[in-house]
């Protein structure tokens, strides 16, 4: 019985994993599709490739624990989200303000020109 339960978990366990996977990507995808009505909401196209992508994770990280929303978006994932802004250099940050693209910046920067772009895109 013992052998039989087993065999089971393991022809089980795998499937459902490889479920549970395939659901939460579908629901992170959703969830970049639908248009933001948030005010201040920054992408941050990016790539596991790029150095500079790289270099700027630490700093949106920051950004998002002091209460900037900032999304990351995987341009090699996230192709459709990708296109649909026209990115064609990573790392990009592209600014919404209710659903419509105020600003953009293509290119790693500092922190704090980074927090002067925040600003100065929702306060026109």
């Amino acid at each position: 019985m013992r052998i039989y339960i087993l065999c089971l978990l393991l022809v089980v366990a795998p499937a459902a994993a490889v479920f549970a996977i395939k659901e939460y990507q579908a629901i992170r995808v959703d969830r970049l599709n639908v248009p933001w009505t948030n005010r201040g909401e920054v992408l941050f196209f990016n790539a596991t490739w790029c150095g500079p992508c790289r270099q700027m994770k630490p700093i949106v990280a920051n950004m998002r624990r002091q209460g900037y929303h900032m999304r990351d978006v995987d341009v090699d994932r996230q192709r459709d989200l990708t296109q649909q802004y026209g990115i064609r250099a990573v790392p990009t940050f592209v600014f919404l303000e209710n659903g419509n693209e105020v600003n953009r910046f293509s290119g790693g920067t500092t922190s704090e020109h980074l927090r002067s772009l925040c600003s100065s895109a929702y306060t026109r």
